[in-house]
């Protein structure tokens, strides 16, 4: 989860002015990432993203052929890509800006792009589909009522038996807020999962090192955290360098580690 420096993609009005002006000052991968870092570092995080959503993808799909999916706050469409990229049947990219929309509708001439709020009760999709996607994404909704709408939202525009992936920190501590995105608690977000039909089939770690250590009181990963932050701060060649050397032993860590620290994938069914 990208914690100090983004912007909801789904939120209020305010939020969402700022997150206009966010993409369009830094269209692509910067614009729905740590700013602050550069583009380079940035880069290196999405790697870790694309294997690492990749490689889920791959072992829960057998076959992508008739695979019709949902991306949720498609941001610079970079999961559309990853979809496309495995061969999905069909995807669905969303976004409450219309700057991604009409960006994207020029890349993707022949892809299907829809504006909407995910937590509103009005949602312009009349189907349903296998596979629904949210990353780095749900909670930039700070309400709780609407985060619960969206939830059920996303339930509907699911078919029976589909499933939802996602990812969030899912903090083993009480819930909590900063001043853009709600920090919920894993077993918040399993109650309300397990309340609305889904059922919780995992949850693995999407980073380790490379995104901010909010579920640990450690130390030792703190301090760590934010060298990566100075460093990466100071300029493109730094942040390059800093991201190159870290992405091996992130894919390790993450390989080997059945929770993280940091952000997390939760894959759940409807019933």
């Amino acid at each position: 989860m990208i914690f100090d420096d983004n912007v909801d993609r789904l939120g209020t009005s305010g939020q969402m002015g700022y997150r206009r002006k966010q993409l369009n000052d830094n269209y692509g991968l910067q614009g729905t990432a740590h700013l602050s870092f550069g583009r380079n570092y940035n880069s290196w995080m999405y790697k870790i993203r694309r294997s690492i959503v990749s490689t889920k993808l791959r072992r829960l799909i057998s076959n992508m052929n008739n695979i019709e999916a949902l991306d949720i706050g498609s941001g610079s469409g970079y999961y559309v890509d990853v979809w496309k990229q495995l061969g999905a049947k069909d995807v669905v990219g969303c976004d409450i800006t219309s700057i991604f929309i009409k960006r994207f509708r020029t890349l993707y001439p022949r892809a299907n792009f829809i504006e909407f709020d995910l937590s509103s009760n009005f949602i312009p999709l009349i189907k349903q589909f296998d596979y629904v996607t949210a990353f780095d994404i749900l909670s930039y909704i700070q309400e709780d009522d609407k985060y619960a709408k969206a939830i059920s939202n996303i339930y509907n525009l699911l078919k029976p038996g589909g499933l939802f992936i996602f990812s969030e920190n899912f903090v083993q501590r009480k819930s909590h807020k900063n001043k853009f995105q709600s920090i919920r608690s894993l077993s918040e977000i399993q109650l309300l999962l397990q309340a609305t039909g889904f059922e919780i089939l995992e949850r693995s770690p999407m980073f380790y090192l490379m995104n901010a250590p909010v579920d640990s009181d450690g130390v030792m990963i703190h301090r760590f955290w934010n060298s990566i932050k100075k460093i990466a701060s100071n300029g493109e060649t730094f942040g390059s360098l800093i991201g190159c050397a870290l992405y091996p032993i992130e894919l390790l860590l993450i390989s080997i580690s059945k929770e993280s620290p940091s952000t997390e994938i939760m894959v759940c069914r409807k019933h």
